[in-house]
């Protein structure tokens, strides 16, 4: 088993959890990482960047087989490939009152990619995808 952080359609519930993870997660948390959270042109998952926010996510404890699956979804082929379109990084996790609880990798997504230096749309203002993702398919 290992732990990751997750904070968008892998977060329980949602989408990419349903495909990928259901069945194979050991235990889920919730949590926090500092960033900033955007939405990406003509897609629907959201961007992870470097900023001071508390993004709302999940600790999960998932089978280690399921790594490289993550890795593909995410379009990380290895550390400082160019061509990532998310960068994994060990980043401080921290719970409601930004007390840290652990270091754990997290996908930010890749600004230095060619093709995604202009592709951030809106910040989500909730820094939390579950709760952006609800209310922009009800108003």
């Amino acid at each position: 088993m290992v732990k990751i952080f997750v904070y968008g359609t892998l977060l329980e519930g949602c989408r990419n959890y349903e495909r990928f993870l259901k069945g194979h997660v050991f235990s889920i948390q919730p949590a926090f990482v500092k960033g900033s959270l955007y939405s990406i042109k003509y897609q629907d998952y959201p961007a992870l960047i470097d900023g001071d926010q508390m993004i709302h996510g999940e600790i999960m404890e998932i089978d280690e087989h399921l790594l490289p699956v993550l890795d593909q979804l995410e379009g990380y082929y290895g550390k400082n490939d160019p061509m990532n379109e998310y960068n994994k990084k060990i980043v401080p996790i921290y719970d409601k009152n930004e007390c840290k609880m652990d270091c754990l990798p997290v996908y930010f997504y890749n600004l230095d990619h060619p093709n995604q230096s202009d592709s951030l749309e809106a910040i989500i203002t909730s820094n939390d995808y579950r709760k952006w993702i609800h209310s922009s398919h009800t108003s």
